[in-house]
This record gives structure tokens, sequence and C-alpha cells, in this order.
């Protein structure tokens, strides 16, 4: 977790819920540097899910965490697939079977500092992979 309270950084705003929570992904779950939703801590149940399933306190939780660009410096590496614990967290058992988290703009993602690797489980916009060449950012697609 993040122990910096007196940070002069300012918190970045994502254009796109679902390119934050592919970055949120990345820094809650396999970097441990912020803290993932913890519905159980929480004390949800099934009477809390939203629209369809959504987790509307997951979904309040991730829209209101900081992203910092320090933390944005850490990201590395990006995978884009719908199996996400993330999208877990904010829409328990979600399959993928819609759009509903589908990156519609790129732009932060494009920004991010330090990417080197994109991990795509499929195939992304030819635009969108043309902008991460060049950016030299590899792009990995099943």
């Amino acid at each position: 977790m993040d122990a910096e309270t007196n940070t002069t950084e300012e918190p970045v705003e994502f254009a796109d819920f679902a390119a934050k929570l592919l970055v949120l992904d990345v820094l809650c779950y396999d970097l441990g540097v912020l803290e993932p939703y913890d519905g159980d801590a929480a004390g949800e149940t099934d009477e809390d899910l939203g629209v369809d399933g959504q987790d509307d306190r997951a979904r309040e939780y991730y829209d209101d965490l900081d992203l910092l660009p320090s933390h944005l410096a850490l990201v590395t590496e990006l995978t884009v697939d719908t199996d996400l614990e993330v999208l877990q967290d904010v829409h328990p058992g979600w399959e993928g079977s819609d759009d509903r988290y589908d990156v519609q703009n790129w732009d932060d993602l494009l920004d991010l500092p330090a990417l080197e690797v994109v991990y795509a489980a499929a195939p992304l916009p030819a635009h969108v992979a043309d902008a991460f060449a060049a950016k030299d950012v590899e792009v990995r697609s099943a």
C-alpha cells in the first residue's frame, strides 16, 4: 500500500474507467502498491450488487482511488483481458460476454511512461496497436 500521505503529486484523471481498471489490476494485484477492494471487509452481500451484477461499492472504490504519476511510472506491463482480478471485484462472475469493460479511449494507456509490453487476449484495434508500436511498446496478442 502507498504509505506516502504528504505527496505533492496531483492525481491523474483517466478519461476511460476501463483503462483505469487495467492499470489498477497491475498496481493492486501484480505489484501490491495499492490496496485492492475487499468486499468481505466491507461486509457486502448479494444485495449490494447493482446493475446486472456490478458491485457498485467496488466500482466507486476504484473510481475514487487516486492514481499518482509515481504509480503510473511503475507500470511496465499491462494485460488486456476479461478475467482480470479487478474486473471480478467490480463485476463478480462477469465472463466478458459483452463490451461493458472494453477500453474506448486508449490515450491514458498510451501515455504510461514506463510501459514496455501489452499482453492482449484478443487483437487490439489496429490504430491502437500502431500507436503502441510508435511508442516502442511491444504488443503480444493471443
